[in-house]
């Protein structure tokens, strides 16, 4: 007899790769035939799976259209089941799949595409809290602020570019502004605000100032860190926008580190 924790992985195996017939044995007979009944939840499985592929990736699906996305997706499926509970975070691994899947990866903006909608889904899936604004930034004394950005950011670098095609398949977008499109690098900032995302395109200062901030809260450590490896970052206009976009969740203050 297999043990609950065998069982389990061999019904896994025959979901993911239909080899039900090994169920024969070890399937209850009901009123009904087992393995009709275990065809059934099998389809059901890719089909949630799938439908849940295609509410994150709809620009992907565009990309490629639907009978081809849903032939991919199927195999993706197979070589990555679920690992959470939460349907929401299934199709993390999803754009690495296409960057490496067969005639995709010919055209490479198609998984820098999912890569950006992937990040669009998890921002949505992360809270978004009360922007604080600069009148609430103190004159701390001796103490550093520190400064929590929206959990909900996501930077990313693209090295097509992504929001554009992305921007082109929504309502009021125009796919025909991507005739000849090339290879160019994008940074982008990306954050929930109330049900929507906002954008922001950045240059290379100004993204490595958020992404060191967002590493280290310590401002102070944030700027240095940038300064001395990024040069040309506008402090001022990127130290407003943190607060005119909202991004800064809570302040707070702390001792500086000892030299």
């Amino acid at each position: 007899m297999l043990s609950s924790a065998a069982l389990q992985s061999r019904i896994s195996e025959a979901i993911l790769h239909h080899e039900s017939c090994d169920l024969a044995g070890v399937l209850a007979k009901g009123g009904f035939d087992p393995l009709r009944r275990f065809n059934i939840y099998r389809n059901n499985t890719f089909a949630s799976l799938t439908a849940t592929l295609i509410a994150v990736f709809p620009v992907t699906l565009q990309l490629l259209g639907e009978s081809y996305f849903r032939y991919v997706a199927s195999a993706f499926i197979r070589s990555n089941p679920p690992q959470e509970a939460r349907l929401v975070r299934y199709g993390g691994n999803f754009a690495g799949f296409l960057a490496g899947f067969e005639d995709i990866c010919t055209m490479p903006f198609v998984a820098e595409t999912a890569r950006l909608e992937w990040k669009i889904a998890e921002a949505l899936d992360a809270p978004a809290l009360p922007g604080c604004s600069l009148d609430q930034l103190e004159d701390g004394g001796d103490m550093v602020p520190e400064l929590f950005l929206q959990p909900s950011l996501r930077l990313v670098v693209c090295r097509w570019p992504a929001l554009d095609i992305w921007s082109a398949h929504q309502a009021g977008g125009n796919i025909e502004t991507l005739a000849g499109l090339s290879r160019r690098p994008e940074r982008i900032a990306l954050w929930r605000n109330c049900d929507n995302i906002r954008f922001l395109s950045l240059d290379a200062p100004h993204f490595a100032f958020l992404h060191a901030l967002k590493r280290r809260p310590n401002l102070e450590a944030a700027v240095s860190h940038v300064v001395a490896r990024t040069p040309g970052l506008d402090l001022a206009s990127a130290f407003a926008g943190l607060f005119a976009d909202g991004l800064v969740a809570r302040i707070r203050y702390a001792k500086p580190a000892a030299n």
